[in-house]
């Protein structure tokens, strides 16, 4: 796994959890948060350390949301992977 110095979150983001009812579901500005997350990461998975793009990644929870859903918007729980294996069938 790589390791990753958090950065400053984006603004979007902090103004978002200041609102009521907000979640990880209803963030509208997603684009700019894979963005922010690529870029602390030089465009690395956090997991398999492979080069990744933001049309080629999904924001990962690194405590999950069903289990911690107070950490959903938190930045220092976000981070960036690779879709891994995901769509592909699974291996016999």
């Amino acid at each position: 796994m790589k390791r990753i110095v958090k950065g400053k979150e984006p603004q979007s983001l902090l103004e978002h959890r200041l609102k009521k009812f907000s979640d990880y579901d209803n963030f509208p500005k997603k684009d700019e948060l894979r963005v922010s997350l690529l870029t602390e990461q030089g465009c690395i998975c956090c997991y398999c350390m492979q080069r990744i793009r933001d049309s080629k990644m999904k924001s990962e929870h690194w405590k999950s949301q069903d289990d911690y859903p107070e950490l959903q918007l938190d930045y220092n729980n976000l981070l960036a992977a690779c879709q891994g294996g995901q769509g592909l069938p699974a291996p016999n």
